[in-house]
């Protein structure tokens, strides 16, 4: 049985948890720039190696609290930022380095959201 702790960055809560079925849902995989916001802004036009290399870059991955990201879903940093206000900072950082390394066009609600989170940093 595999288990271990994760100090997670979304919500700043420690998540003790164990391998299964059931137990693996606390905590989850994150694509820290979603695959189907991707999609409508700029990832549509990659070719098929493109699209693999980017749902599998590590710099876009990021172990989290699973419910919390079931709740982020696929949003864009206008419809969602960390609850952890201490982790938005570098969420932001991670969020856009992560739009330049791919080209990805960004929404002005968006764009908005990364600049204000960014200047308090």
């Amino acid at each position: 049985m595999t288990s271990g702790t994760l100090s997670d960055p979304y919500t700043g809560v420690t998540i003790p948890f164990v391998r299964g079925n059931v137990t693996s849902e606390a905590v989850q995989i994150d694509h820290i720039v979603p695959l189907s916001w991707a999609w409508k802004y700029g990832a549509s036009t990659w070719n098929e190696q493109t699209r693999v290399l980017f749902a599998n870059d590590p710099d876009n991955l990021l172990a989290v609290d699973g419910p919390t990201n079931m709740e982020k879903s696929d949003s864009g940093p206008s419809d969602w930022m960390p609850p952890n206000i201490a982790f938005r900072c570098e969420y932001a950082i991670d969020f856009v380095g992560v739009l330049a390394s791919y080209g990805l066009s960004i929404p002005v609600d968006d764009r908005a959201e990364l600049e204000s989170t960014l200047r308090e940093c």
